[in-house]
């Protein structure tokens, strides 16, 4: 199993008519890779890669209920009453979403970053959620998916291999160890 750190302007699919870098460009050739789930092309930040595509489809069904975890700058004056309308749930186009967790972090005028914390991964959540609420979001990252933080040193577009433990953390969060 591999980490990414996906720039943004790089696409998650195999195959592109338009030309453009995929992730799987930046992945080694000596297996079979499968996404554990998908970023937009403008969302940067962690992606994980398997050779085992049954340990992949469980960690992305919505019943493993994994956190996804992401930085996001949103432009806007943000409320209190906004960030609890987030936790408690929105109605959206595909179904009812919501934020498990959202944190304040920093910034200064018209724009702030947040942490925010999913269950599931559905398209585009996390700025469908935001701009439900009348919110651009101007940058979105994935800091974590589990108990899988994206290390600090790994730099863009560039993959490390997970350690036995971590591998192992995973596989017990879906039972499959």
């Amino acid at each position: 199993m591999l980490i990414l750190n996906k720039q943004a302007g790089v696409i998650c699919s195999n195959k592109d008519e338009e030309g453009r870098k995929s992730v799987y460009d930046l992945l080694p050739k000596e297996s079979r890779w499968v996404m554990v789930g998908r970023l937009d092309l403008n969302t940067s930040g962690l992606l994980l890669f398997t050779n085992n595509g049954d340990l992949a489809n469980k960690l992305m069904h919505p019943s493993s209920e994994i956190d996804r975890e992401y930085a996001v700058r949103v432009l806007g004056q943000v409320e209190s009453e906004d960030l609890k309308q987030l936790t408690e749930g929105i109605e959206l186009d595909d179904g009812f979403a919501k934020f498990s967790r959202v944190n304040v972090g920093g910034g200064q005028g018209a724009n702030r970053w947040y942490k925010v914390v999913l269950k599931e991964g559905r398209k585009r959540e996390v700025r469908r959620l935001w701009e439900a609420l009348g919110f651009k979001v101007s940058r979105l990252i994935r800091v974590r998916f589990g108990e899988i933080r994206l290390p600090e040193n790994l730099k863009a577009n560039q993959f490390d291999y997970l350690k036995p433990g971590q591998v192992n953390l995973l596989l017990r969060s879906v039972k499959l160890k």
